[in-house]
């Protein structure tokens, strides 16, 4: 399995935190989930890529990969206004649309896509040079790039085709060319394929579930290479839709394996789940092999299934059929159940807050009434200090005039003294009554 991946991916970097992939580097914008291995994001100008760290021996290989390509955008024309930016090609490169690509990088150049590149190479190369030239396409002579398979999604438009997108097409190289971009790509019999691999949200089966697989072998003995296509979706029979047969190619015995991915205006979901290699010596036909396993896998899975009796086939569909009800019926009472709790506690928290509001208007009333009893005993108090006043101004006039009287009379007759405190006494008796007035008047 060194040569090879697939979900779920659990191993996990503790310095940085990201999981990695054993035998396998990461680069760029590819990012490596649970499920999953994102090699560019629905973002424009990113490159991603994933390569192996060991070399494949040997010149018989099979491979199969399952990729998912999702967007939003359902197409992109020419360029005009009324078109979102993403989808101008007349202001970008010509070459920078966007694409998946499968290449097989030959091994005579380097001990390791991701070494330091040979004496003979050019000594600017960074060690990374490799597997950056394998994302945009450039299958040179520096790369070591000798296959490419390329998933296109996106119609350049200063370019004519003879197809359609989505397009899937190989490329070979002897390892002496510098990468042309395709200008007539499938003007040549069986250059490539036109398949429509990409999920946007204006399909009716676009779905995290669906996916499409690759299924592609070289022999070196016959010089063949085969690419055959299948999607997953429902709708789709399962069966295999034969791409292209390319015919006299000749890879190095030894290579790389690295897929890289690259957006352009065009944006796309890029992911990886599935990507398995194997040696195919002594197998005649492994596409004919892998379809006779997997209808004699249907097979006797379903003669098994037919050696049962009637009745117990019948007894189990019936069990099977009341345990599916019981689980609904559970499920469905969970569900109430929830809903309940929701509103018990979504009641109680309105009861709550209408508690907690009427406790509050109750205490401002109480606090009003309060204020309003300060402000009166207040005023009646400063009431009571008056009459205190006035009182002692009249009992000081009082003593005054009592003082000049037995001054100008000589002496008081016993007459005078009781008239004198006849008239104190009504005055004070005046006084008072005249202070429950005011009291009653303030207090109640």
């Amino acid at each position: 399995m060194k040569h090879s991946f697939m979900a779920p991916f659990e191993a996990v970097n503790d310095f940085t935190g990201m999981r990695v992939i054993s035998d396998w580097e990461l680069g760029g914008s590819a990012v490596a989930h649970r499920g999953f291995v994102r090699l560019t994001a629905e973002k424009q100008s990113q490159k991603g890529w994933i390569a192996n760290r060991n070399s494949f021996e040997g010149g018989e290989w099979s491979l199969a990969m399952e990729l998912r390509a999702t967007g939003e955008s359902q197409a992109c024309r020419e360029s005009s206004a009324a078109l979102p930016p993403r989808c101008h090609a007349a202001s970008r490169p010509p070459a920078a649309g966007e694409r998946l690509q499968l290449g097989f990088i030959a091994a005579a150049h380097t001990s390791s896509p991701l070494a330091h590149p040979a004496p003979t190479l050019p000594s600017d190369l960074p060690p990374s040079a490799r597997l950056t030239c394998t994302a945009s396409a450039e299958l040179s002579l520096p790369c070591g790039g000798r296959l490419g398979i390329f998933f296109d999604t996106f119609q350049n438009v200063d370019q004519q085709h003879h197809h359609k997108h989505p397009y899937i097409y190989a490329m070979v190289n002897d390892g002496t060319q510098h990468y042309a971009k395709q200008i007539l790509p499938g003007a040549h019999d069986n250059s490539g394929c036109s398949f429509d691999f990409r999920y946007n949200e204006a399909r009716q089966d676009v779905s995290v579930l669906n996916h499409t697989r690759v299924h592609v072998t070289y022999s070196a003995s016959q010089r063949r290479l085969n690419l055959r296509l299948q999607q997953t979706s429902v709708g789709h029979d399962g069966e295999w839709y034969q791409c292209l047969e390319a015919k006299d190619v000749e890879l190095p015995s030894s290579g790389y394996f690295a897929i890289s991915s690259a957006t352009g205006d065009l944006v796309d979901n890029h992911d990886i789940m599935h990507f398995v290699v194997r040696g195919t010596e002594g197998v005649d036909n492994d596409h004919q092999a892998w379809l006779d396993q997997q209808k004699a896998l249907a097979a006797m899975q379903q003669s098994e299934l037919d050696l049962r009796p009637a009745e117990a086939v019948q007894r189990d569909y019936a069990r099977a059929l009341a345990a599916h009800t019981a689980s609904l019926k559970a499920l469905s009472a969970s569900v109430d159940k929830l809903q309940q709790q929701m509103e018990f506690q979504l009641a109680s928290i309105q009861a709550g807050v209408a508690i907690a509001r009427t406790t509050v208007d109750d205490k401002a009333n109480e606090l009003r009434e309060v204020k309003e009893r300060v402000e009166k005993e207040s005023s009646s108090a400063k009431v009571i200090s008056e009459l205190k006043k006035d009182a002692a101004d009249e009992m000081k006039q009082m003593k005054t005039e009592f003082k000049e009287a037995l001054k100008s009379g000589g002496g008081m007759s016993t007459l005078s003294f009781y008239f004198l405190l006849l008239l104190i006494v009504a005055l004070g008796g005046v006084g008072y009554n005249r202070y429950r007035k005011i009291m009653k008047s303030h207090l109640l």
